[in-house]
Parts: structure tokens; sequence; C-alpha cells
């Protein structure tokens, strides 16, 4: 039957790209916790943060460590592979942080630095290969998060998110604060979330309030391709002079953009996910199904490439929801304690979660690769190759 798949392909009845994308969509829709992958952690605190192909995540006792997804370092009972940290730097480093990570994120055009926020008011930039801290900045007060552009080419700036309001943009190569951004309202409001968007230089940042005041949060646009310059203007989708409009009642505690940077999702402390239009800046109105989500601290968001899955942590579970209708599609049970961070990898097409338990759980599609790849021949027999029977049990 496959052969007959391929032969459709190479006809050009059955496109390529399609292909692709179900059989990508049908082993993230069988993600089941793994049972031939795990972490052992070093840390000894919450896991706040994880990102990219070496899984690099931040922990709530100072710690950071990277973890190859790819190459385990051992393998119990035959089979189980177990990744240990391939680095880890944590307070007892001469140049680790004093208190908890908040962020730490990849460089993104190389792996040999990655940045590191903390509640000890530094950022700091490290060189992978040698540990050592090759720059760091000293920030106005706790450091919520950071974040670096996908796509620039001009410019190595972190943006960084405090408590002091406004976002601050570190120049890795001169050292040097280069912007500030203002435009948060609420003078003792920290910003904890930042998001960059893959389409066009646009930062997302939110505001968190500790008196349960209508939020808002902000879209602000740098340099526009193709205009020349740096156009100010009221976002169309914004309701008042100050370009702010309501997102949430409570505090904004999670960004994501879609990959093709098109939307944005943002979670609030009112148990609510919500999905804008980046372009127009209005919300797309889909209603997500009813969720518990934590009020304390920030969360990690992810999506699937296509995209059309997006999970959120809810407590102790991750739920996945599609992006388009809002209604849930599965929902993830592991963790012993409140998930914090979630990472969907494109290429490993596994979720890799993080929770106050000190644990990184892997979830893995539960079919093997070939029993995968027959279903998908099956699945697009029947959606698009409509002339072709077979039997159920065929």
């Amino acid at each position: 039957m496959w052969c007959e798949a391929v032969r459709w392909r190479e006809r050009g009845e059955l496109g390529a790209r399609r292909f692709e994308t179900a059989a990508r969509a049908r082993r993230t829709a069988s993600l089941a916790l793994s049972n031939r992958k795990e972490f052992t952690t070093p840390h000894n605190g919450a896991i706040n943060s994880l990102q990219r192909r070496y899984l690099l995540s931040g922990a709530s006792d100072g710690s950071a460590a990277i973890f190859d997804v790819q190459n385990a370092t051992e393998y119990e009972a035959g089979f189980i592979a177990k990744h240990r940290s391939i680095l880890l730097v944590d307070k007892q480093h001469e140049n680790g942080h004093k208190f908890v990570v908040s962020m730490a994120v990849w460089y993104p055009v190389d792996t040999g630095l990655f940045v590191t926020a903390s509640f000890d008011q530094y950022v700091k930039v490290w060189d992978t290969n040698s540990t050592q801290v090759v720059m760091d900045f000293k920030m106005p007060g706790k450091v919520y998060s950071a974040a670096m552009s996908p796509i620039a080419t001009t410019h190595m700036l972190i943006a960084t998110g405090s408590a002091d309001v406004q976002v601050h943009l570190c120049d890795i190569a001169s050292g040097a604060f280069t912007h500030t951004l203002s435009g948060h309202r609420g003078a003792m409001d920290p910003l904890n979330s930042l998001q960059p968007s893959s389409s066009s230089k646009i930062y997302s940042a939110q505001q968190r309030t500790g008196k349960g005041k209508k939020q808002s949060h902000k879209l602000h646009k740098s340099q526009i391709p193709g205009h020349g310059h740096i156009q100010q203007r009221l976002h169309p989708g914004l309701s008042s002079s100050q370009n702010c409009a309501t997102a949430h009642y409570g505090a904004v505690t999670g960004l994501r953009t879609t990959t093709d940077g098109m939307y944005l999702l943002s979670s609030g402390s009112d148990s609510r996910l919500r999905l804008w239009d980046i372009d127009s800046g209005c919300n797309t109105l889909v209603n997500f199904e009813a969720m518990r989500l934590q009020t304390s601290k920030p969360l990690q968001l992810a999506v699937t490439e296509d995209p059309s899955l997006v999970f959120i942590p809810c407590m102790a579970s991750i739920k996945a929801y599609n992006l388009w209708s809002g209604m849930t599609f599965q929902t993830f049970r592991g963790h012993y304690e409140p998930v914090n961070c979630c990472y969907y990898s494109a290429q490993e097409q596994e979720l890799y979660t993080g929770s106050n338990d000190m644990q990184i759980l892997v979830w893995s599609p539960s079919t093997p690769a070939g029993a995968t790849f027959i279903t998908t021949v099956q699945y697009f027999i029947l959606q698009f190759h409509p002339k072709y029977h077979f039997d159920k049990d065929s």
C-alpha cells in the first residue's frame, strides 16, 4: 500500500507537502509520555524555562543546564535512553546566579552562546564551550524575562523585562543599553514575559499586576521592512491613544507567537487563552474551552509548526487546544506539581515539559515510525484518493 502511495506522489496525485504535513499532524496527535526516553535533571528547584534542540533549561535554584535530546548519555534496561545534563552552571559556579533563573534562551544563530536572566537583577551571556560569562548586564530590578529576535541580521539585542515596567534592549556587541521601550502602565507592576515574532521585528511585552486590575499588553513595532524608517502609529486593533488594548482581566502570564509570525497567543490569571491577529491587533474571538491556569508565575506556551495545536500548562497537567476551534484536543498528565513551561520540538516531534516537581518529561509519538507511515498512507488514501478503497483489516 505504501508503494502505491509513493507512486501517487511520483505522479503528483498526492502532494509531498500535504503528505508530510499529515504525517507530522498524526504523530503529534499520538503524543504520550515516553517510555523510552527520560531526562535526569540536576536541578533542585522548579523548572522555569525550556529551549531548542540542545534543551536549555533554567530553574528556581539558580541553575541552568543543557541536555542533548538526540544522543543519550546512557541506557537503562537496554532500551530506556537516559539524558543527563552535558553542561551545568549553578550557584557553586564562580559566575553563577544567586537567585531564581527566570529565563534561559539560546543565541538564535549559534548554540555557542546562551543568555540567562535572574531575580538577582543580572542578565548574563555565556560561552557554551568554556561555561564562562562573556558579558553581563545589571538591570534596575528583578528580571522576569529575556528574548532575542530569531530573524535579526543587523543587531545582537537582548530584550529584557524587569520590575521597573520598561523593556530594556541590551546590545551584546557593545555591552551597553541601546533602547528603553516605555508604554506599560503601573509603576510598580513588573514585565514578566517577552516574545519576538518571526515575521517582522515585533516584540510583545506583558505587564503583571498584583491588585487584580485590568491588564493590558502592547505590540511594539520597530522598523518595518520596505519603509526605510521607524514608523510609529496607532495600531488598528488598539483602542486608546496609548496604543494598548485590554487583553485579560488580571495578570498576563504567558505569550507565544505562531511559527509564521501571524498570530499571538496570550494567557492570563483570569484562566483565559486568547488568540490575536498581529497585523490588525484584534482578538480573533476563538473561544478556548475552560482551563485552570497558575496565577503566581509566568507560563511558557508552545505551538506546533503547522500551527494547529497550542500546548499550555494547566496546573499539574498540560492541555493541547485546537488553535482555530478552541476545543481541547488532548490532556497530558504525568507531573506531580504545577507545570511552568513546555517546548515543542518540530524536528523531534516531541513535547518537553518542566514543572515544580523538578522533573523534565518527554512526550513522544506513541506509534513507531513505520506504523505511523502506514497509517498515514491509509489516512491519505481515504481523504484524498476516494477512488481507492480497502478493507478495515488490510
